[in-house]
């Protein structure tokens, strides 16, 4: 997952400084993500030299000058491409979910679409470990491919609940 588009949704909520970045994370998104700062502060200082931040400091009595992120025109372009964009690849899930956080919080149109696409990712995804199911008849191969069906139905019932809930809002 890219902690690029991680950054670019959070300073799109709210300006904040490194610190609250990684907080954020820790508190809220860690199901999603375990950034630390060695990988948080090399890429926000890149989405300032490109342009989708922009930097403040901000004068303190007595302690050095904090600096405060805030998301440009050209980091929301960015994000809002980003969030209409299907995950990629086998890394979805921690993708999905957290377009799904920010699409929630600034794009409503944007959620159903996503649970929507996902749920048909997941029955594909269903179907072929099924079949796959059928033609093992190793006892530990076919436990593991009864783990990943039941996550995978698990995940399916809970996209259709959502979209459901959704058409109801």
């Amino acid at each position: 997952m890219s902690h690029r588009y991680l950054i670019l949704g959070l300073l799109a909520q709210n300006p904040m400084t490194g610190y609250d970045i990684r907080k954020h994370v820790k508190e809220v998104l860690s199901v999603v993500t375990n950034a630390s700062y060695g990988t948080l502060y090399p890429t926000l200082h890149k989405l300032l030299s490109e342009g989708a931040v922009r930097m403040d400091e901000v004068e303190q009595q007595n302690r050095p000058a904090k600096k405060v992120y805030y998301i440009t025109a050209q980091g929301q372009a960015s994000l809002q491409k980003w969030l209409k964009k299907p995950p990629a690849d086998d890394k979805v899930r921690r993708e999905f979910l957290l377009k799904l956080y920010f699409a929630s919080e600034n794009a409503e149109p944007q959620v159903t679409p996503l649970l929507t696409q996902r749920r048909q990712r997941m029955q594909a995804k269903l179907d072929a470990l099924q079949a796959e199911r059928r033609t093992v008849n190793d006892l530990r191969q076919q436990w593991i491919i009864d783990y990943a069906v039941s996550m995978v139905r698990a995940e399916i019932a809970w996209l259709t609940d959502m979209v459901s809930r959704l058409s109801v809002a």
